[in-house]
């Protein structure tokens, strides 16, 4: 335990490990009715490196699901989490090998309900991005280049529609997360802290709203990311110019 909080303390720094700490705290003395979750809002830019999606080597095949079909209900998330995030026309880039799911990402276009807490995302302007969540990659494959196939294939064809980033909420304890996302580029546009105690939740953002508190699932505070400073950026580089950090 003491090895794993020393690991947390070098991987995240001072103030996440802490929160780290204070969740599992909470979890235990609460028996799993309490939880302290914190999340960075993170955008990521759209570069494939070709502009197919990607045919990787051997029987692995990468697609892309609209509705459940056989592979995707071999992942363990519940049946109606799926049909939830279909019903929001999300897609989900598929990995297979021999009939077995091998890894998966999910993008979703303009708005996503989060089925972690209660929360709903929006960005402006909404062809700019998509949300990207729930990256899976099966415990056979994580030696391998299946993650960055992964992404690969989801950029081909979001740079084909014409988008030019990804956003996503990271877990603030995962630093495998946290590194990978880094290595994509990601810029952070936000966090936000959520206490859950039963059925209320209080969340707590550095972007509006900054507070919201609720009892029922039909009360959800909205984040909306403004990427017009992004695209901007994007666009001055493009052209030459000097890029400017990015502030919400």
């Amino acid at each position: 335990m003491w090895g794993r909080i020393r690991g947390k303390f070098r991987a995240l720094g001072w103030a996440d490990a802490s929160w780290f700490i204070v969740d599992s705290l909470l979890l235990r003395a609460s028996s799993g009715s309490v939880r302290l979750i914190k999340y960075y809002f993170m955008a990521q830019p759209v570069a494939p490196r070709s502009k197919s999606p990607v045919r990787p080597p051997g029987k692995t095949q990468l697609y892309v699901v609209e509705s459940a079909d056989d592979t995707i209900r071999q992942a363990n998330r519940p049946s109606a989490t799926i049909e939830q995030r279909f019903d929001q026309r999300a897609r989900c880039v598929v990995a297979k090998r021999e009939g077995q799911l091998a890894g998966f990402i999910w993008l979703c276009p303009n708005r996503y309900v989060e089925d972690q807490v209660r929360c709903v995302y929006r960005w402006s302007p909404a062809q700019a991005a998509a949300w990207d969540f729930d990256v899976f990659v099966a415990p056979p494959f994580r030696m391998g280049r299946l993650f960055s196939q992964l992404w690969e294939h989801a950029h081909a064809l979001l740079d084909a529609e014409g988008i030019r980033w990804t956003l996503s909420r990271i877990d603030a304890f995962n630093e495998g997360s946290l590194a990978a996302h880094r290595r994509l580029g990601a810029t952070a546009l936000a966090t936000a802290l959520f206490l859950r105690i039963g059925r209320f939740q209080l969340a707590l953002s550095s972007s509006a709203p900054h507070w919201h508190l609720s009892g029922r699932d039909d009360e959800r505070p909205e984040f909306c990311f403004d990427l017009s400073k992004l695209c901007a950026v994007e666009a001055a580089s493009e052209n030459g110019g000097t890029p400017t950090s990015v502030k919400q």
